[in-house]
């Protein structure tokens, strides 16, 4: 596995490995704050395989009124030349987290690879929680995926990127490769942090150091918060994912803005999404001013 961190390229690279031909699904949320301060959608578009349902507030206290969306597909999975786009946004004061029903399997990529880009603006004030479950590579998956994220200097952030193989055959197939871009900009364009990686089923089966060193999943999670001294955002993130048996954690400081950056690496999706979760727990603490409610899924 190759990645890098970097505050100078400007443009990702496109997603080269997607046919032309490719099917397209399109999911747009807009979320605004009532006077009232509770968040709500004041704008959303959904094409085939993306459905939504109502907003729901299952937090009390200090974050009380933002509002939680579950993207849900109609469909079984990422497929072979699919191409799925997001766009959120987040007006003045908004406050929201979007997450997924389940993981989401990529299928084998017969006819080039499958790929997903969301792009998020949070406006002043806002605090995101981007926050989808893993992506599932099933034998001779290809996936490209971007985030691209652009955040006011007064914006709050919390962001989840992971991934497993999965060879439901049991024959030792395993996935044939996997591009990942994680990418936060400010309002105007100036990249800020671009964390990148590409690995093949390979690679990835041959662990090692500088690849995936026998660990079966591998998560990021990514938290800005302006508001919070990052010091005791760090040590708290520390803290919180200390004696995980089955995994190991990497927390560091963001290169240009404040908050950090986590590398997780877990023999099991159930220590890779409880070392998550801990995460976002400890960051929406310090950021909102009290712990979130469970989510059910």
């Amino acid at each position: 596995m190759t990645c890098c961190s970097s505050m100078l390229e400007r443009s990702p690279a496109p997603l080269t490995d997607t046919p032309d031909m490719s099917r397209r699904g399109r999911l747009e949320l807009g979320f605004a704050r009532a006077p009232d301060g509770r968040t709500y959608l004041d704008r959303q578009f959904a094409s085939y395989p993306f459905h939504i349902c109502r907003p729901f507030y299952p937090d009390f206290g200090p974050a009380r009124g933002m509002a939680t969306v579950y993207v849900q597909s109609c469909s079984g999975g990422l497929y072979s030349g699919e191409r799925l786009a997001a766009e959120i946004t987040l007006g003045r004061g908004a406050r929201a987290q979007v997450t997924t029903q389940a993981s989401t399997i990529v299928h084998k990529g017969t006819y080039g690879a499958a790929g997903q880009v969301c792009a998020i603006d949070a406006g002043p004030e806002t605090l995101v929680e981007y926050l989808p479950d893993p992506v599932i590579l099933f034998p001779a998956a290809r996936l490209e995926s971007r985030l691209r994220v652009a955040l006011d200097a007064t914006a709050s952030a919390v962001l989840f990127d992971s991934m497993l193989a999965h060879d439901f055959r049991g024959k030792g197939d395993g996935f044939d490769r996997f591009a990942n871009e994680i990418a936060i900009v400010a309002p105007d364009g100036e990249p800020l942090v671009i964390d990148r990686f590409r690995i093949t089923g390979d690679d990835f089966r041959a662990g090692g150091i500088g690849r995936m060193g026998g660990y079966a999943c591998l998560g990021n999670v990514i938290a800005v918060a302006p508001g919070v001294e990052t010091a005791t955002l760090i040590d708290a993130a520390r803290a919180a994912t200390m004696g995980l048996g089955e995994g190991s954690v990497g927390v560091s400081r963001l290169p240009s803005l404040p908050g950090f950056s986590a590398r997780i690496l877990a023999r099991d999706a159930v220590a890779m999404k409880n070392a998550m979760l801990r995460l976002w727990e400890v960051s929406r603490t310090l950021i909102a001013g009290a712990p979130p409610r469970p989510r059910r899924k």
